[in-house]
């Protein structure tokens, strides 16, 4: 599987495809998007547009243009002569499968195929294809352009499309982290969905609303998780690092306390409700636009910074 990846093709022209079009084109890459409506050529243009702004921020590769990125609903004509195929399509499993095994089917030899899903195992998504191990999980998070982590899972079957992949990923601006084995959701999902079972819960008993909530995140934790996973954060936490293991101990003690949702705690839908009545009429008060050019701006910024930050510890 050793080629050299110069065109990449991008199946689903949603959300999440055309954030990853937006990505690659960043890298200088030629991308050929597909979709069976040609009606997303429309959404996929107007995404482009409006990520050009965060791109340039965070600097186009070298011949880095819209112009590079094609689309086309003939899937057969979108694979012919593609290195790499990022597959985003509707997040259902049983659709998922039947279209990687088309683009198994399709897709020159040497291409690794990897899934943009959320959720799903490569073991499954692979079962009906001919030539398995060539396909992976390489999933995203919302904008694939903006933020820079990619997961990377597939299992040992899959070792040397796991080992392209995660050279093809860095080498465009990506973070990569590949899991030692598969689970349903991920590390980031699962992390993110456990803070969003807290968050519920915190609105299910009063305590704040969501805009309070939101800003309890934003300027606490998260500043800190910009910099460095929870876990280096919590090192830090204690006085004398002799003394960590008392701190992990004071730790467990808080968790028992109840500094989390009880266990039997399940949202039922009428706060699934209440939540979503909440969001729309406070944080998405203006519609999304605004908050889409707050998101853009700030991780743009935010990365900028970072990295400048690490090119000047390395060079002291």
């Amino acid at each position: 599987m050793n080629h050299p990846i110069t065109r990449v093709t991008c199946v689903g022209a949603g959300l999440i495809g055309s954030g990853w079009a937006a990505h690659f084109m960043r890298a200088g890459l030629d991308v050929i998007v597909h979709d069976q409506s040609a009606d997303r050529e429309g959404y996929l243009r107007a995404s482009l547009e409006q990520a050009m702004p965060s791109l340039e921020k965070l600097g186009l590769a070298a011949g880095a243009s819209p112009d590079r990125v094609s689309f086309t609903t003939n899937l057969e004509e979108a694979l012919a002569a593609c290195d790499f195929v990022q597959e985003s399509a509707t997040e259902n499993v049983d659709a998922k499968i039947g279209l990687i095994t088309e683009i198994d089917r399709l897709a020159p030899r040497h291409a690794v195929i990897a899934s943009s899903s959320s959720g799903f195992l490569a073991a499954d998504l692979r079962r009906k294809a001919r030539h398995g191990e060539r396909i992976i999980i390489g999933h995203p998070f919302n904008p694939p352009y903006l933020v820079p982590l990619v997961e990377l899972a597939g299992g040992d079957v899959a070792r040397d499309a796991i080992a392209m992949a995660a050279a093809f990923y860095t080498s465009t601006g990506c973070e990569v982290v590949e899991l030692k084995r598969e689970i349903d959701g991920y590390i980031g999902n699962r992390i993110q969905f456990a803070v969003f079972r807290e968050i519920l819960y915190l609105l299910s008993q009063g305590v704040a609303d969501l805009e309070a909530i939101d800003r309890a995140v934003a300027a606490g934790p998260a500043i800190r998780w910009a910099v460095m996973g929870p876990s280096s954060v919590f090192y830090l936490g204690a006085r004398d690092p002799s003394l960590y293991q008392e701190f992990v101990d004071l730790l467990v003690h808080e968790l028992d306390s109840g500094y989390t949702a009880p266990a039997d705690f399940a949202p039922d839908k009428a706060l699934m409700a209440a939540y979503a009545d909440e969001v729309t009429r406070t944080l998405g008060s203006e519609g999304q636009d605004p908050l889409i050019a707050l998101r853009n701006d700030g991780v743009a910024e935010i990365r900028v910074l970072l990295e400048a930050l690490r090119q000047r510890k390395g060079r002291s």
